[in-house]
């Protein structure tokens, strides 16, 4: 509540208390200045408006990080995917070169992903593999090859005695290659 200046009124300090109240029911007291203030009205509008300008804002700002944390998702998502297609790539071209180099499939695909994943150990490991079965391959080839003494020591002619001391293998091969002669050798022993 507003104190009234006793101050403006004159001669308030000589007065009776009579003359006090009737000089303070008739002094006014001037409206407050209330310029430097905003009106409740215009303040309370303003409030309300403020706070859906800060609702809208924070679901845009949430909006905003939603759609971010998508692209972020997407991003990450198709990264990964290229590099499985880049080693998918390396692992592909690897398997070729060591097809190429003789390797049966399933073991240059195996070498191929170990190469790509650094795996040395695995790698060297499958070369020896590779080299051994290699090896046994050439050596069969050579003797496949290499053409076979006749038996005997140098007589051209075989006899049962001569064909049932031959190795299975020889002994069917030759059954096959003389058929009319292996059947008069069994005929004659008999």
């Amino acid at each position: 509540m507003a104190k009234i200046d006793t101050s403006k009124i004159e001669g308030y300090e000589n007065m009776t208390p009579e003359e006090k109240v009737k000089a303070l029911e008739a002094a006014s007291t001037p409206d407050p200045d209330y310029s430097g203030y905003v009106k409740k009205e215009t303040f309370d509008a303003t409030a309300s408006e403020l706070a859906a300008l800060k609702k809208k804002n924070k679901e845009q700002l949430s909006e905003e990080e939603r759609k971010a944390a998508e692209m972020a998702e997407k991003f990450s998502s198709m990264e990964e995917e290229l590099n499985s297609l880049r080693t998918d790539k390396q692992i592909s071209e690897y398997k070729a070169k060591f097809i190429a180099q003789g390797y049966e499939e399933k073991l240059a695909e195996d070498t191929a992903k170990a190469m790509a994943e650094g795996d040395t150990a695995k790698v060297f490991a499958n070369q020896s593999k590779f080299l051994e079965e290699y090896g046994k391959k050439i050596k069969a080839d050579v003797l496949k090859d290499t053409p076979k003494p006749p038996a005997g020591g140098g007589d051209e002619s075989m006899t049962l005695e001569k064909l049932k001391t031959l190795s299975d293998v020889e002994y069917n091969k030759f059954a096959v290659e003389h058929p009319d002669e292996f059947k008069a050798l069994y005929e004659k022993g008999e």
